[in-house]
This record gives C-alpha cells, structure tokens and sequence, in this order.
C-alpha cells in the first residue's frame, strides 16, 4: 500500500472510530442510568420517604439529626423511619457521603457531583455485607473488601463501621 492510500484510509478510519466511541459512550451512560434507577428504588424499598421517592430527590442535606430529601418543585420529606439515618461524613448542607442502616446492615450513599453522578449527586451506593466481611457497589458493580470507615453520627459523635 503507497503512503497516498495508507493516509486516505487513516482519514476514512478516524470518523468511524470517533463515532463508535461516541456511541458506546451513551450506551455507558444509558447503563449507569439504568443502574441507578434500580437502586434508588432499592432506596426506596429499604429507606422509604416520608413522601415521594428516592428517583426524584434533587438533594440531600442533614437538619439537626435529621436526613431530609429535597425535590425540584421545593417540597422536601424525611425518612419514614427517621432513626435509619445514622451518619454523614462532610458538611451537614452538603454531606460527601450518608450512612443509613437497616436491619444491621449499613448502605453508603456518596454523594458530590461528578462525571457519572445522578441529579441528587449520587455518585456510588454501597452496601455492607457483613456475613462477607465486604462492600457491594450498586451502581459499579463491584465487591470489595471490608475496610473500616470513619463517619460522624447525626449527634456529632464520632461513628466507626468495622
């Protein structure tokens, strides 16, 4: 092949890359999308609202001792069973991250808005699994090992998960 025909061809090439690229880059989206949806629906599930669902929270802040989820239309709720919230680590305006349990097991919501993070800034939602000494990511789909994590509680007290 003459350098000539070797340059056309990379010319021709390089669109069809860049738009296979851009197409899978939607499919990722779409897939994380999806991810999160189900998972916020396992928010629900586990950590119903007050009033409204999980999907449709726009932000997250800590009052008091108290998680509320604000919503695009101005309304906000709490948690049906406030006590399931039981630390935050960052600010309480704008925790990074919240920590509910229930039935003895912790679920990690970070938060912080990102690349991949949802309307609410829900970037990864983790689950303890005790049994198993780990921690499953939802929305990465990932196990890792157990490692101790250092939160605060809604008191101020400092709040360790082993």
């Amino acid at each position: 092949m003459n350098t000539m025909t070797q340059a056309t061809t990379n010319r021709d090439v390089q669109p069809l890359i860049q738009q296979e690229i851009s197409q899978i880059n939607q499919l990722n989206e779409q897939h994380v999308q999806q991810v999160m949806a189900y998972s916020k629906g396992l928010l629900d599930k586990l950590f119903p609202l007050t009033e409204g669902s999980h999907r449709d929270v726009c932000q997250y802040e800590v009052y008091y001792q108290h998680l509320l989820a604000y919503f695009a239309d101005g309304r906000k709720a709490g948690l049906q069973q406030p006590g399931q919230f039981v630390a935050l680590c960052g600010r309480k305006s704008a925790p990074d991250a919240i920590v509910l349990e229930h039935d003895g097991r912790h679920v990690e919501i970070s938060l912080g808005h990102c690349e991949h993070s949802d309307s609410a800034g829900i970037n990864d939602i983790q689950i303890e699994l005790p049994e198993q000494h780990t921690w499953f990511s939802l929305v990465h789909g990932r196990q890792f090992a157990a490692t101790s994590k250092q939160f605060t509680a809604p008191d101020g007290e400092d709040y360790r998960i082993d």
